[in-house]
């Protein structure tokens, strides 16, 4: 059964705002040196009208992986997420898929960035899930929290950057 992801960040910003600086090039590329982990980077940034396709790699060192996990894998855990969106003035959404390099495991969910009260939002959801008999469970996780724990500490470190 997959595990779900759930995340949410307020910035306080205006919707217009917060959709020019948060699918930024310079702000990924940023907060993946700042957070990132080991061999992060930025893949790919292409935007084209009001459509952008943003790929993303970050690590997880092997030492901050249980023992059951680190058996399938060659030292690090590389995380490879896409983004796609759909951009207008005040609003963004889109979808986003998440690879682990070398392991069957994976995500997929949405992104939606919007008014809120605070100013605007970030909604994050979706679902991990790693396709391995027996330790499937156990391996799906830690994939999913170690996926959670970057994607909080990004949202931290950007709510920081952008003054929320």
């Amino acid at each position: 059964m997959p595990t779900p992801l759930h995340l949410d960040e307020t910035f306080p910003l205006p919707p217009d705002a917060a959709v020019a600086r948060l699918l930024d090039r310079d702000l990924y590329a940023d907060r993946l040196a700042a957070v990132g982990g080991p061999g992060a980077g930025l893949v790919a940034f292409e935007r084209e009208g009001d459509r952008l396709r943003v790929v993303l790699r970050q690590g997880v060192p092997a030492g901050a992986l249980p023992a059951s996990v680190r058996r399938f894998l060659a030292g690090a855990l590389v995380l490879e997420r896409e983004e796609r969106w759909r951009i207008a003035d005040e609003w963004a959404d889109g979808e986003f898929t998440l690879s682990a390099a070398g392991a069957p495991a994976g995500a997929a969910g949405t992104l939606t960035i919007g008014a809120d009260p605070a100013g605007s939002a970030l909604h994050i959801d979706g679902e991990v899930e790693v396709r391995v008999p027996l330790l499937g469970p156990a391996i799906e996780a830690v994939v999913a929290e170690r996926a959670l724990a970057l994607m909080t500490e990004e949202m931290r470190w950007t709510a920081e950057r952008l003054g929320g």
